[in-house]
Protein backbone atom coordinates (compact mmCIF):
# COMPACT_ATOMS: atom_id res chain seq x y z
CA UNK A 1 0.00 0.00 0.00
CA UNK A 2 1.06 3.47 -0.87
CA UNK A 3 2.29 5.85 1.99
CA UNK A 4 -1.11 8.49 2.85
CA UNK A 5 -0.27 11.67 1.53
CA UNK A 6 -1.07 14.67 3.75
CA UNK A 7 -0.79 18.27 3.71
CA UNK A 8 -0.75 20.10 6.89
CA UNK A 9 -0.84 24.06 6.41
CA UNK A 10 0.59 26.33 9.27
CA UNK A 11 2.45 23.16 9.79
CA UNK A 12 6.40 24.94 10.73
CA UNK A 13 5.04 25.42 14.31
CA UNK A 14 2.75 24.53 16.96
CA UNK A 15 -0.40 22.17 16.21
CA UNK A 16 0.48 21.41 12.72
CA UNK A 17 3.88 20.83 13.90
CA UNK A 18 2.90 18.32 16.22
CA UNK A 19 0.01 17.02 13.84
CA UNK A 20 3.68 16.10 11.38
CA UNK A 21 5.32 14.85 14.21
CA UNK A 22 2.56 12.32 15.41
CA UNK A 23 2.26 11.23 12.07
CA UNK A 24 6.11 10.49 11.18
CA UNK A 25 5.86 8.28 14.46
CA UNK A 26 3.51 6.44 13.63
CA UNK A 27 3.43 3.09 12.34
CA UNK A 28 1.64 3.59 9.34
CA UNK A 29 3.69 5.57 6.16
CA UNK A 30 3.12 8.91 5.08
CA UNK A 31 4.18 11.42 2.49
CA UNK A 32 3.48 14.82 4.32
CA UNK A 33 3.74 18.08 2.80
CA UNK A 34 4.37 20.33 5.91
CA UNK A 35 3.08 23.86 4.34
CA UNK A 36 4.81 27.20 5.73
CA UNK A 37 3.99 30.76 4.59
CA UNK A 38 7.70 30.96 4.88
CA UNK A 39 9.86 28.33 3.16
CA UNK A 40 13.23 28.99 5.53
CA UNK A 41 11.18 28.39 8.65
CA UNK A 42 9.32 25.25 6.85
CA UNK A 43 12.86 23.44 5.71
CA UNK A 44 13.84 24.57 9.63
CA UNK A 45 10.93 22.43 10.85
CA UNK A 46 11.45 19.49 8.74
CA UNK A 47 15.24 18.87 9.41
CA UNK A 48 13.67 19.06 12.80
CA UNK A 49 11.43 16.37 12.02
CA UNK A 50 13.41 14.19 10.11
CA UNK A 51 15.02 11.95 12.49
CA UNK A 52 12.04 11.52 14.15
CA UNK A 53 10.80 9.27 11.90
CA UNK A 54 9.90 5.69 13.08
CA UNK A 55 12.20 3.70 11.64
CA UNK A 56 9.58 1.19 10.89
CA UNK A 57 8.69 3.34 7.75
CA UNK A 58 11.57 5.25 7.28
CA UNK A 59 12.02 4.17 3.41
CA UNK A 60 8.35 4.68 2.80
CA UNK A 61 7.74 8.37 4.96
CA UNK A 62 9.03 11.88 3.83
CA UNK A 63 8.30 15.46 4.62
CA UNK A 64 8.35 17.65 1.62
CA UNK A 65 8.35 21.42 2.65
CA UNK A 66 5.83 23.28 0.37
CA UNK A 67 5.31 26.68 0.53
CA UNK A 68 1.56 28.30 1.14
CA UNK A 69 0.19 31.21 2.18
CA UNK A 70 -3.39 30.81 2.48
CA UNK A 71 -4.31 34.53 1.72
CA UNK A 72 -2.79 34.73 -1.74
CA UNK A 73 -4.53 32.87 -4.28
CA UNK A 74 -1.49 32.73 -6.41
CA UNK A 75 0.51 30.82 -3.38
CA UNK A 76 -2.76 28.36 -3.35
CA UNK A 77 -2.75 27.35 -7.16
CA UNK A 78 1.57 27.27 -6.88
CA UNK A 79 1.15 24.52 -3.73
CA UNK A 80 -1.79 22.53 -5.24
CA UNK A 81 0.70 21.92 -9.02
CA UNK A 82 3.36 21.46 -6.83
CA UNK A 83 1.55 18.72 -4.94
CA UNK A 84 0.00 17.46 -8.17
CA UNK A 85 3.18 17.26 -10.50
CA UNK A 86 5.14 15.18 -6.45
CA UNK A 87 2.26 12.97 -5.39
CA UNK A 88 -1.03 12.89 -8.57
CA UNK A 89 -3.51 13.24 -5.81
CA UNK A 90 -3.68 14.42 -1.76
CA UNK A 91 -5.35 11.97 0.94
CA UNK A 92 -5.51 14.38 3.95
CA UNK A 93 -6.04 17.79 4.28
CA UNK A 94 -5.27 19.43 7.10
CA UNK A 95 -6.33 23.19 7.41
CA UNK A 96 -4.77 24.34 10.15
CA UNK A 97 -3.08 27.58 9.66
CA UNK A 98 -4.60 30.21 11.91
CA UNK A 99 -4.25 34.11 13.55
CA UNK A 100 -5.28 35.39 16.61
CA UNK A 101 -5.06 39.14 15.44
CA UNK A 102 -4.50 41.90 18.53
CA UNK A 103 -4.47 45.11 16.78
CA UNK A 104 -6.26 48.10 18.00
CA UNK A 105 -9.22 48.19 15.58
CA UNK A 106 -11.77 46.22 16.08
CA UNK A 107 -12.83 46.04 12.19
CA UNK A 108 -9.93 45.64 10.62
CA UNK A 109 -8.91 42.60 12.96
CA UNK A 110 -12.09 40.90 11.95
CA UNK A 111 -11.20 41.34 8.40
CA UNK A 112 -7.43 39.78 9.03
CA UNK A 113 -8.78 36.95 11.09
CA UNK A 114 -11.53 35.74 8.55
CA UNK A 115 -9.06 36.16 5.77
CA UNK A 116 -6.89 33.56 7.43
CA UNK A 117 -8.78 31.63 9.58
CA UNK A 118 -12.11 31.19 7.07
CA UNK A 119 -11.19 32.51 3.63
CA UNK A 120 -8.10 30.90 3.32
CA UNK A 121 -9.56 27.46 4.18
CA UNK A 122 -12.16 27.56 1.90
CA UNK A 123 -9.51 28.62 -0.65
CA UNK A 124 -7.37 26.11 -0.07
CA UNK A 125 -10.29 23.28 0.00
CA UNK A 126 -11.03 24.32 -3.06
CA UNK A 127 -8.13 24.11 -4.74
CA UNK A 128 -7.21 20.77 -3.71
CA UNK A 129 -10.48 19.02 -4.23
CA UNK A 130 -10.24 17.27 -7.72
CA UNK A 131 -6.39 15.83 -5.74
CA UNK A 132 -8.69 14.96 -3.12
CA UNK A 133 -10.77 12.83 -5.81
CA UNK A 134 -7.98 11.16 -7.19
CA UNK A 135 -7.28 7.50 -6.13
CA UNK A 136 -4.61 5.51 -6.33
CA UNK A 137 -3.85 3.49 -9.69
CA UNK A 138 -3.60 -0.53 -8.47
CA UNK A 139 -4.69 -0.38 -5.15
CA UNK A 140 -7.10 0.15 -2.84
CA UNK A 141 -9.57 2.99 -2.41
CA UNK A 142 -8.24 5.60 0.24
CA UNK A 143 -10.57 7.03 2.50
CA UNK A 144 -10.21 10.85 1.85
CA UNK A 145 -10.42 12.88 4.71
CA UNK A 146 -10.65 16.92 5.07
CA UNK A 147 -9.97 18.24 8.93
CA UNK A 148 -10.59 21.86 9.75
CA UNK A 149 -8.88 22.46 12.65
CA UNK A 150 -11.37 25.11 14.42
CA UNK A 151 -11.65 25.55 18.17
CA UNK A 152 -14.76 25.21 21.05
CA UNK A 153 -14.82 29.39 21.10
CA UNK A 154 -15.91 29.00 17.55
CA UNK A 155 -19.37 26.49 19.26
CA UNK A 156 -22.18 29.14 19.10
CA UNK A 157 -24.13 26.84 21.80
CA UNK A 158 -21.43 26.76 24.07
CA UNK A 159 -20.53 30.93 23.95
CA UNK A 160 -23.75 31.62 25.76
CA UNK A 161 -23.15 28.75 28.21
CA UNK A 162 -22.15 30.29 31.53
CA UNK A 163 -20.99 27.26 32.68
CA UNK A 164 -18.97 26.49 29.82
CA UNK A 165 -15.12 26.69 30.41
CA UNK A 166 -14.50 29.49 27.43
CA UNK A 167 -17.45 31.77 28.61
CA UNK A 168 -15.77 34.85 30.00
CA UNK A 169 -13.16 34.40 26.59
CA UNK A 170 -13.83 37.61 24.55
CA UNK A 171 -12.13 37.21 21.19
CA UNK A 172 -15.03 37.75 19.33
CA UNK A 173 -13.44 37.96 15.66
CA UNK A 174 -11.52 34.44 16.44
CA UNK A 175 -14.91 33.12 17.71
CA UNK A 176 -16.35 34.43 14.50
CA UNK A 177 -14.21 32.97 12.39
CA UNK A 178 -14.15 29.63 14.13
CA UNK A 179 -17.98 29.39 13.86
CA UNK A 180 -17.71 30.16 10.10
CA UNK A 181 -14.93 27.55 9.79
CA UNK A 182 -17.54 24.45 11.49
CA UNK A 183 -19.92 25.75 8.55
CA UNK A 184 -17.52 25.50 6.07
CA UNK A 185 -17.00 21.52 7.15
CA UNK A 186 -20.55 21.45 7.29
CA UNK A 187 -20.76 22.60 3.38
CA UNK A 188 -17.66 20.79 2.07
CA UNK A 189 -19.54 17.57 3.95
CA UNK A 190 -22.73 18.02 2.17
CA UNK A 191 -20.67 18.61 -0.93
CA UNK A 192 -18.32 15.30 -1.23
CA UNK A 193 -21.22 12.79 0.51
CA UNK A 194 -20.91 11.19 -2.50
CA UNK A 195 -16.98 11.37 -2.76
CA UNK A 196 -16.04 8.93 -0.32
CA UNK A 197 -14.27 12.18 1.59
CA UNK A 198 -14.80 12.64 5.01
CA UNK A 199 -14.93 15.96 6.40
CA UNK A 200 -14.26 17.01 9.69
CA UNK A 201 -14.34 20.12 12.38
CA UNK A 202 -11.58 19.65 15.19
CA UNK A 203 -10.90 21.24 18.24
CA UNK A 204 -7.29 20.69 19.45
CA UNK A 205 -8.42 22.16 22.62
CA UNK A 206 -6.11 25.18 24.46
CA UNK A 207 -2.09 24.12 24.61
CA UNK A 208 0.75 25.45 24.89
CA UNK A 209 1.53 27.34 21.95
CA UNK A 210 2.91 30.78 20.97
CA UNK A 211 -0.56 31.64 19.12
CA UNK A 212 -0.94 34.47 21.60
CA UNK A 213 1.45 34.85 24.54
CA UNK A 214 3.86 32.24 25.75
CA UNK A 215 4.05 28.45 25.62
CA UNK A 216 5.03 28.97 29.42
CA UNK A 217 2.50 31.62 30.16
CA UNK A 218 -0.39 29.06 28.55
CA UNK A 219 0.94 26.17 30.67
CA UNK A 220 0.17 28.20 33.88
CA UNK A 221 -3.44 28.88 32.25
CA UNK A 222 -3.56 25.27 32.48
CA UNK A 223 -3.29 24.77 28.86
CA UNK A 224 -2.58 20.93 27.51
CA UNK A 225 0.97 19.84 25.85
CA UNK A 226 0.52 20.21 21.95
CA UNK A 227 1.59 16.88 21.45
CA UNK A 228 -1.68 15.75 22.92
CA UNK A 229 -3.82 17.26 20.28
CA UNK A 230 -1.06 16.17 17.54
CA UNK A 231 -1.76 12.57 18.49
CA UNK A 232 -5.62 13.33 18.48
CA UNK A 233 -5.71 14.82 14.85
CA UNK A 234 -3.60 11.55 14.10
CA UNK A 235 -6.72 9.43 15.69
CA UNK A 236 -8.89 10.92 12.99
CA UNK A 237 -6.42 10.52 9.88
CA UNK A 238 -6.44 7.12 10.98
CA UNK A 239 -9.78 6.89 10.51
CA UNK A 240 -10.58 6.36 14.24
CA UNK A 241 -13.32 9.07 14.68
CA UNK A 242 -14.97 8.32 11.19
CA UNK A 243 -18.24 7.52 12.96
CA UNK A 244 -18.44 11.48 14.03
CA UNK A 245 -17.88 13.30 11.28
CA UNK A 246 -21.29 14.96 11.30
CA UNK A 247 -19.95 16.49 14.62
CA UNK A 248 -17.73 19.46 16.14
CA UNK A 249 -14.86 17.18 17.36
CA UNK A 250 -12.17 17.37 20.38
CA UNK A 251 -9.69 15.50 22.12
CA UNK A 252 -10.18 12.20 24.05
CA UNK A 253 -13.27 11.27 22.18
CA UNK A 254 -14.77 14.72 23.00
CA UNK A 255 -17.46 17.00 20.51
CA UNK A 256 -18.61 20.64 20.92
CA UNK A 257 -21.96 21.45 20.28
CA UNK A 258 -21.96 23.21 17.24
Amino acid sequence: MSPTIVLITGANRGIGYEITKALIQSPLPYKIFLAARDPSKGEAAASSLRPLINPLTADETSISVLRLDVSSPESIAAAAEQVRHEAGRLDVLVNNAGIVDEGPDPLLRLRNTLEVNTIGPFAVTQAFKPLLKIQPEGEEPKVKRIIHVSSGLGSIGERLNPKGPYYTVPTPEYRISKAALNMLAACDAYELRDDGVKVFAYDPEFVATNLTGTPEERRKMGALEPSISGESCRDIIEGKRDAETHKFLSINGKEWPW
